[in-house]
């Protein structure tokens, strides 16, 4: 490995980098329309799962109840998520997107690819796709990892 370093320590080190500057790039190029980590991952799973209980939403992302309740707390005074009744069960509340959040979405999701095709235009398509297929294939085997482990 570069430098005598372990196999390990190099991913390590690299995965910190890449996530400090991910976001350090992503917020220089602000527009006014974006959306915090959290937020976006919050909504993209409410867009794709339909309306879904806290405690689901919070088994299924590996997220504390307490940490999924704040960030919809925060999502619920945007605007952007709504609370309504489990129709099976009224004492249950579902959470689903507002009606806006997918334009804002779809939005959200261009300008965030033009920014990685802009970052990585000087790559081959091959690399890109490499390098897609092996984020996805660490974010899976890190879900299946946390959730052996119970989060």
């Amino acid at each position: 490995m570069e430098n005598g370093k372990g196999l390990f320590d190099v991913i390590e080190l690299e995965i910190a980098v890449f996530m400090r500057r991910a976001e350090a790039v992503r917020l220089a190029r602000l527009n006014g329309r974006d959306l915090d980590r959290s937020a976006y991952l919050l909504l993209r799973y409410l867009e794709r799962n339909g309306p879904v209980g806290i405690k689901y939403l919070a088994d299924d992302l590996q997220l504390d109840i307490s940490t999924a309740s704040r960030q919809i707390a925060a999502l619920e005074a945007k605007g952007l998520v709504e609370r309504t009744t489990d129709p099976q069960d009224a004492r249950i509340s579902m959470l689903r997107i507002a009606d806006e959040v997918p334009a804002l979405l779809a939005e959200v999701r261009r300008n965030r690819e033009q920014f990685y095709a802009e970052l990585l235009k000087e790559w081959p398509e091959e690399d890109c796709r490499a390098f897609g297929e092996l984020l996805r294939k660490f974010n899976r085997t890190a879900e299946q990892y946390q959730k052996k482990r119970g989060k």
